[in-house]
């Protein structure tokens, strides 16, 4: 009987969830301790460089902060005058041009054309109301004469 393998006779081994979640629990807060040191710390650290730097360098960010959104203003300009000169040459309001995506004059002309092109293929819809035909004005038509089409 020394060769035979023994059993375990205790099948009800499952483990103490309540424990285990207790042990994650504690383990997450120390975690969470030392993340909040660490915060701190950084901060403690941003607040000395900070500190330390020179007026100088702090011009510096500023000027390099107003380059910044001097450059966004420039390109935002540089759009509304593309737009505008895109809208007056295909003969459109600039606000419909406004809405489109294109990145320069030449895009932009090219999805103005597009747009003409589909609405001018859209059919116009009839009403047969007791033998008379009327043309009902589709979205594309009303669209098509807010271009100008």
């Amino acid at each position: 009987m020394a060769d035979e393998p023994q059993v375990e006779q205790n099948t009800t081994n499952e483990p103490d969830w309540k424990a285990k979640y207790e042990e994650m629990r504690q383990h997450s807060r120390e975690w969470e301790k030392k993340a909040r040191a660490n915060q701190s710390a950084a901060d403690e650290l941003e607040k000395q460089k900070a500190d330390s730097q020179t007026e100088q360098e702090k011009a510096l960010q500023r000027a390099q902060k107003a380059e910044a959104e001097l450059q966004k203003l420039k390109a935002d300009a540089e759009r509304a005058k593309t737009v505008s000169k895109v809208a007056a040459d295909m003969g459109i309001s600039s606000e419909i041009v406004q809405m489109l995506n294109g990145k320069d004059a030449d895009e932009l002309g090219q999805q103005v054309g597009r747009i003409k092109q589909v609405l001018l293929q859209a059919p116009t819809r009839t009403d047969d109301g007791g033998g008379v035909s009327v043309a009902k004005k589709t979205n594309a038509d009303r669209f098509a004469e807010s271009l100008g089409i």
